[in-house]
């Protein structure tokens, strides 16, 4: 999980690119036959929970049909099964080793975020890509977690909802909940399926700050997902 955190921590870079693309994609239009495509699609995955996404993204048809990229829009949900351990979502406590947790139970969150997404064509109707949402809006239920930190005070039932507003700011720094999918696909024509790996991060803030003047718990978990697709 490690190793695809880090991926996902270096592609949200690659989202600096999308300007330049879209410049050279006016600009050299009838020497690349660039033209826009729409894209819908569904994805799940069901380990450890059921997380499920909905997406639109309209995207850049570039050199041939061999390169797609384009920011689209996501509504991604995930259903947790039994107890989950949210761990403290502070950059700033992480990296002093904090350990404080929120448990809940059978966590239920939705986000509706906008996309990045990049994909190549190697043969074929092969492709391989990723995507990774930038910023937007969590909702979902309030619950109540079991705290459990330093002070003991603090310790015990603590309401919480899912964090309102999702902003990508790398690694640690993130701030409420995001998906992102490194993936292969391949497409019939119009029609297509996908599968690959997915990175998904969900976040809860307490009604109140607790150690260190902390509110935020954030656990994330990589899935396998399949997806099928439609190009218009």
């Amino acid at each position: 999980m490690s190793s695809l955190a880090s991926m996902r921590t270096g592609a949200g870079a690659v989202v600096g690119t999308w300007l330049l693309v879209s410049h050279v994609a006016f600009a050299d239009d009838e020497a690349d036959h660039a033209h826009l495509l729409h894209e819908i699609g569904v994805a799940l995955n069901a380990h450890t929970g059921v997380a499920a996404a909905l997406s639109y993204t309209p995207t850049f048809v570039l050199f041939d049909r061999r390169l797609h990229v384009g920011i689209g829009a996501r509504f991604s949900s995930y259903f947790g099964s039994g107890r989950v351990d949210y761990p403290n979502g502070d950059a700033r406590l992480l990296e002093i080793g904090a350990r404080n947790t929120l448990n809940v139970e059978a966590p239920r969150t939705f986000a509706l975020n906008a996309m990045f997404t990049v994909s190549a064509r190697l043969v074929a109707g092969l492709e391989v890509g990723m995507n990774i949402d930038l910023l937007g809006v969590g909702f979902g239920s309030s619950v109540t977690g079991a705290y459990a930190g330093a002070d003991p005070a603090l310790a015990g039932p603590q309401r919480a909802s899912p964090t309102r507003f999702n902003l990508l700011l790398l690694g640690r720094h993130d701030r409420g909940q995001f998906d992102s999918e490194f993936f292969a696909s391949y497409w019939f024509g119009r029609w297509g399926i996908r599968a690959g790996a997915s990175h998904m991060s969900t976040e809860y803030t307490t009604g109140r700050q607790l150690d260190a003047g902390n509110d935020r718990f954030r656990a994330s978990a990589t899935r396998f997902f399949i997806a099928a697709g439609h190009r218009f």
